[in-house]
């Protein structure tokens, strides 16, 4: 019975760890592989190398938390389990792996996340990592098909590959040589912003191991990727807004002091300085040009006069027509699926000025400045 406990791991015998990982027996031995010598290679793991890289993980992980526009630094040391399902994959493509060479094979024993909050925040990040490690090969900058070219192409002048993934995944992948005494050790370095992060974790639970081909999972994962992708895009520009908002404050204090120095002892001129400091005020009460008469069309307006001049419809330098585009897949294929009505303001136009809906029905976002005055 001593031999039963040997041939395990983490607790699985081979038929369930087989199972698990939708392998067959015949397939693992066609490639040289047989139980008995991946439990070594598991046990021979667990006893003598994976403390020695979570002490590795711990120091680097540090040094990352000090970049600026790193918001969250997390690491983990690969599991045993999936080491093994890793070992049999790489067999699988010719790859010889013994305990002799298996830290050179493996790439990610050791992975990091550095997660940012803002999409932009990605460029300083990358070059202080690369700063920081030399690169094993080439970093790579996973996208998906439609992201903004002016992105991919700031990649490849940094030196990195830009590589298209059909479920959406977007992340920078680093794998950073990290010198430890008189040898190397291997950690992969992932960078991406938070919202990239949670729809990963979220895809990957809903997706592996058992549901890769579920075409009905896969359309409402690729929905929430575009609606993570949107959310990206909607931090960056209120961080956009915020900036353009103190602008203006500024502006405006430079123009009252104009208007102020205009001030004399005519009683009508005074009155009209008072009236064009009233205006100020609501010309620039939320941080951009904006019409009393019609204040939602005026901030469109705005939004679009920001808009990238390429007419890019992805990432940060157009967010207002990624999320309209995102909006409009979202309501189609809730449409198509029947599970949800389309909201009222999926078919409403916005108003031009002076021409605002009568009726709430008519106007799905709250109360008209008609209904405002009765």
């Amino acid at each position: 019975m001593a031999d039963e406990k040997i041939l395990k791991i983490n607790g699985k015998d081979e038929q369930a760890f087989l199972a698990t990982y939708l392998y067959d027996l015949k397939s693992v031995e066609e490639v040289g592989l047989n139980w008995a010598a991946l439990v070594d290679l598991h046990d021979f793991y667990c006893n003598n190398t994976m403390g020695t890289l979570d002490l590795i993980a711990q120091q680097v992980s540090q040094k990352l938390k000090a970049i600026k526009g790193a918001y969250i630094v997390r690491y983990r040391v690969k599991d045993p389990e999936h080491v093994i399902d890793k070992i049999i994959r790489k067999a699988k493509d010719g790859r010889v792996i013994t305990k002799d060479n298996f830290l050179d094979e493996i790439d990610d024993f050791v992975g990091l996340r550095v997660l940012h909050l803002f999409k932009n925040n990605w460029e300083e990040i990358f070059a202080a990592v690369s700063k920081e490690y030399s690169a094993k090969e080439q970093p790579v900058a996973y996208h998906r098909k439609g992201d903004d070219p002016v992105f991919l192409k700031r990649c490849e002048e940094l030196g990195l590959q830009p590589k298209e993934r059909a479920a959406g995944y977007r992340s920078i992948h680093y794998v950073a040589i990290v010198p430890v005494l008189s040898t190397t050790f291997k950690c992969e370095i992932q960078i991406r912003t938070v919202f990239e992060d949670a729809w990963s974790e979220i895809d990957h639970l809903v997706r592996y191991p058992n549901n890769t081909g579920n075409e009905l999972l896969n359309s409402y994962l690729m929905m929430f990727n575009r609606l993570a992708g949107c959310a990206d895009e909607m931090g960056t520009f209120l961080m956009a807004m915020k900036s353009n908002m103190a602008q203006m404050q500024e502006e405006r204090a430079v123009l009252l002091n104009e208007i102020e120095s205009l001030r004399g002892k005519n009683a009508k001129q005074n009155k009209k300085i008072d009236e064009l400091k009233t205006k100020l005020d609501k010309s620039i009460m939320i941080g951009w040009p904006y019409t009393v008469d019609n204040p939602m069309q005026s901030t469109l307006d705005y939004i679009e006069s920001i808009q990238n001049p390429s007419g890019s419809m992805l990432h940060f330098e157009n967010p207002y027509a990624s999320m309209q585009e995102s909006l409009e897949e979202l309501l189609k294929a809730t449409d198509v699926v029947g599970h949800l009505q389309k909201p009222l303001y999926s078919k409403f136009k916005m108003p031009k000025a002076g021409e605002w809906p009568l009726t709430m029905k008519e106007f799905p976002w709250g109360t008209t400045p008609k209904d405002k005055k009765k």
